[in-house]
């Protein structure tokens, strides 16, 4: 017969391996949840790159779990509609901007910040709590505290195998990014200045705004460039070297452009190719 204090004995050590195991598994996903935000976005001079990422995943490695995953709702996760945190300017120097994103319904982002932010309660309770919380002096005490570490194992668990399937997808954003980059249209963006403009913003944006007001037919220019300025803001010819948004359109090779009498003004109307 099992005497009391080797019962306990046996039990508390079940409590110590669920509770090890616990710890581990958060530590493996705040190491990734870590690495998601470390290497989401950069900002730096061509010059300085791998230096500024060096900065950046030794300032995000500091960081508490709280305010990772402060950074995962502010700026990796985006509800729709809107793009969330930028970071500063590089400067005036040749620099690259990029950002990879997970673009989700409201619901679902209102969702996973709550579970997001009980995963944070879980981890401070655990490190600082456990034993105030738990009697491990019993077998009934040490039951009561295996049966929360499995939850809390659970819990862990499936927070882990979504991060995960954020890091896969963001893998594959970053692969094609760099196909992206290593296109002949991007080589000559870079070497002879020439806009890539069947991969512009730009241009998608007003193929987009034609297809939605005309259905692919024709469109009246100032009303789909307000349609684009909604919901593209930052997109504006002068970023292009183009003086107005015919000038887009037709440098673009893109779109049949016309211009049309209305009610005795002349108007420019586009359409896609």
């Amino acid at each position: 017969m099992i005497q009391p204090d080797a019962e306990v004995f046996a039990q508390r050590d079940k409590v110590d391996k669920l509770f090890g195991r616990c710890i581990l598994r958060l530590q493996f996903y705040e190491l990734l949840m870590k690495a998601i935000v470390a290497e989401h976005q950069l900002s730096a001079p061509i010059t300085d790159l791998e230096k500024a990422r060096d900065r950046r995943r030794a300032e995000t490695g500091q960081k508490t779990l709280g305010t990772v995953v402060s950074q995962i709702m502010d700026s990796v996760l985006v509800p729709e509609g809107l793009r969330g945190r930028d970071e500063g300017d590089a400067g005036d120097a040749p620099s690259i901007n990029f950002k990879l994103q997970i673009v989700i319904h409201s619901e679902e982002f209102a969702r996973i910040e709550a579970e997001q932010r009980d995963l944070v309660r879980l981890r401070n309770s655990l490190v600082h709590c456990f034993l105030e919380q738990h009697d491990l002096r019993t077998a009934d005490g040490c039951l009561t505290a295996q049966h929360a570490l499995t939850q809390a194992l659970d819990q862990v668990d499936r927070a882990y195998e979504q991060l995960r399937s954020w890091a896969s997808a963001m893998d594959e954003a970053r692969k094609a990014f760099g196909e992206h980059l290593a296109s002949p249209e991007i080589r000559d963006f870079i070497v002879q200045n020439r806009v890539p403009w069947r991969r512009s913003i730009i241009a998608l944006a007003l193929k987009e705004a034609a297809m939605e007001l005309a259905g692919g037919d024709w469109v009246m220019v100032a009303t789909a460039t307000d349609w684009v300025a909604k919901r593209f803001p930052e997109e504006k010819p002068a970023g292009y070297g183009c003086r107005s948004w015919q000038q887009v359109i037709h440098e673009t090779g893109m779109f049949d452009l016309q211009l049309r009498n209305v009610d005795g003004r002349r108007q420019s109307w586009f359409r896609p190719r």
